[in-house]
């Protein structure tokens, strides 16, 4: 698709009809600022390439008189991702719980979704018991059979990290909850999820809701999709968990299984097409 010629009106569009703060929009004050603007310059675009999911209500408020920079900005917005998990790189580890040691392979920051709005929070690390790889079993499971755990680090709808295994502090340096799984021949899928505080580099939210619920579906899906390629773990059972906010989010994730409302969310930020139940 193809933008030519004068874009003022569509600025002015933009000015008058953009949400600030609860739902409110600029006025009348907006209004009498952009008309004095528009006053004084003259704002054009000669020619510009959009590509196919480019923000194009972000571009024609981007207030430049360079379209190769607003292009250059639109195809950096459309960076993707290979959804299919690489298994190759990994680090081994192996730590103790209860005087045993517990080993394990890290596969770490892969990002779960194709057009991430914000990288750092659409990466997942996954963790497989080093016994899986030599045929071995732990507690019954294989690798074929082996539950996989999976954790969010959300607390009051805030930004959750991606959890890693070691000491709870709360808890008197016990081991904790991913480090546990693991120590009981889970597999343990522990993404990272966006909340409310999120903002984008302009400013705007982008860790709203429904973004946090729309992330851990991502995260299922993304197992989901890569059934095959995962070292170990059974993607049939598949157990979330969280804390306060992070267990109500657990539970909506169970309760919202498949639903058709949030597939336009899921598909804006590229998620796998599979199930998320």
């Amino acid at each position: 698709m193809k933008l030519k010629g004068y874009v003022i009106g569509s600025l002015m569009f933009g000015l008058l009809a953009t949400p600030f703060g609860g739902g409110q929009f600029w006025g009348s004050a907006a209004a009498m600022a952009a008309e004095k603007t528009l006053e004084t310059t003259e704002l054009k675009v000669a020619s510009l390439e959009v590509p196919k999911g480019a923000d194009l209500d972000k571009l024609l408020r981007t207030q430049t008189a360079n379209p190769e920079a607003v292009q250059k900005d639109a195809v950096k917005e459309q960076k993707t991702y290979n959804l299919k998990l690489n298994t190759k790189d990994y680090t081994k580890t192996s730590m103790q719980v209860d005087g045993q040691t517990v080993a394990f392979r890290v596969y770490a920051d892969r990002v779960y979704v194709s057009r991430p709005i914000d990288e750092k929070k659409k990466k997942m690390t996954i963790y497989v018991p080093e016994a899986y790889f030599t045929g071995k079993s732990i507690q019954g499971y294989t690798a074929k059979t082996a539950p996989i755990f999976l954790p969010n680090g959300v607390g009051g709808y805030m930004p959750g990290e991606v959890l890693q295994p070691g000491a709870d502090i709360r808890h008197g340096f016990e081991a904790n909850a991913v480090l546990t799984a693991l120590s009981k021949g889970y597999v343990v899928a522990a993404p990272a999820i966006r909340g409310r505080t999120l903002q984008a580099a302009d400013g705007s939210y982008t860790g709203k809701a429904p973004a946090l619920i729309v992330d851990y579906k991502a995260a299922v899906r993304y197992l989901r999709y890569n059934k095959d390629r995962l070292p170990a773990g059974d993607t049939e059972k598949i157990i979330s968990n969280g804390t306060s906010a992070g267990g109500a989010l657990s539970a909506l994730l169970g309760a919202t299984g498949n639903s058709k409302d949030y597939e336009p969310y899921l598909r804006e930020i590229g998620a796998a097409e599979e199930r998320d139940d």
